[in-house]
């Protein structure tokens, strides 16, 4: 599988009126003060509790990100005095900060709405909790900046394990996913498979918002896997534990019989366990595919075979010879 020439898209910036769209039902958000703001630009998915900056210490003062105001800060600002608490806000707000959200449907002073709305720093109020407004943002970013790219393929949810299928055009990928559908796995993607980046060590599949769960057969057309076989045997995404190449059988070529040595594939810089599985007449791919999922699970579980039968022969060997 080739990832040289993957082209990746990576948000570098959203708006914070898109944070607001997106999780306006999710947190209840309001706009209180700043609105002129609310095209302003948030660059990275981690947030920021204001505490220090309040405090007027600002050497190290995360500006470019999200700041979250609970009960600490708000009460922290109501015990300063009026002019206490400008000198530290101008302070603070010499920097360029994206936004303010606020939780438990707390209200700041005026003072600190009257220099928002005047800076056009958009402040968003929430009626939830502050852990859970933290813990959605953060989610809601990390998925917004997570990178992305396209793959030619086929993603499936055979037996938990997250199974990528790639391959030259008409080598079977879709007919052998049609298979395993319909022997009960799930279908993610098909055709075009959107692969993102969550974290640093996982790699998860998307279906395309526009073909959905339909599937092309050759000879039969476009099927829509949800009517036809039902719910139950689709998902909307999936990590991936494992990449499997069909690959044209070739009397020349040498593939693995042993399974001793493991080979992986990077993409979006995750290393994911790679196969080749040479297609021939009267091979059962999707049969083959199962085997090398729940091997797969054995693995993760720290049964190796290949392994441990190799291991009885070594000591059978050197027993022999002693």
């Amino acid at each position: 599988m080739d990832t040289q020439n993957l082209p990746v898209n990576r948000k570098d910036r959203i708006a914070v009126a898109r944070l607001l769209d997106a999780m306006s039902d999710d947190l209840d958000l309001n706009v209180i003060g700043g609105f002129q703001g609310i095209g302003r630009s948030v660059f990275t998915a981690d947030i920021n509790r204001p505490g220090l900056a309040l405090s007027g210490y600002l050497e190290y003062f995360a500006s470019d990100r999200v700041q979250i105001l609970g009960n600490t800060e708000i009460h922290f600002m109501e015990q300063l005095s009026p002019s206490q608490l400008q000198h530290r806000l101008e302070r603070m707000f010499s920097f360029e900060i994206p936004a303010f959200v606020l939780s438990r449907n707390l209200r700041p002073r005026n003072l600190f709405l009257d220099i928002c709305n005047r800076r056009g720093i958009p402040v968003l109020q929430s009626r939830r909790t502050t852990d859970e407004v933290i813990s959605r943002i953060i989610l809601f970013l990390a998925e917004e900046f997570s990178p992305e790219t396209l793959v030619h393929g086929t993603a499936v949810d055979c037996y938990g394990v997250g199974c990528l299928i790639v391959g030259a055009p008409g080598i079977g990928k879709s007919e052998t996913a049609l298979e395993l559908v319909e022997r009960g796995h799930r279908i993610v993607a098909d055709d075009v498979v959107t692969l993102k980046r969550r974290r640093q060590d996982s790699l998860y599949a998307e279906t395309s918002p526009v073909i959905e769960h339909h599937m092309e057969i050759r000879g039969v057309g476009i099927i829509d896997i949800k009517n036809v076989f039902g719910v139950g045997r689709v998902r909307n995404s999936k990590r991936i534990g494992l990449v499997v190449e069909l690959e044209e059988w070739s009397q020349d070529a040498e593939y693995d019989r042993t399974g001793l040595v493991e080979e992986f594939v990077t993409v979006l810089n995750v290393r994911i366990p790679y196969l080749l599985i040479p297609v021939r007449p009267g091979r059962n791919i999707a049969i083959i595919i199962e085997v090398a999922a729940l091997n797969h699970r054995l693995k993760e579980l720290g049964v190796h075979p290949a392994h441990e039968l190799n291991q009885k022969l070594m000591n059978l060997m050197a027993k022999d010879n002693a």
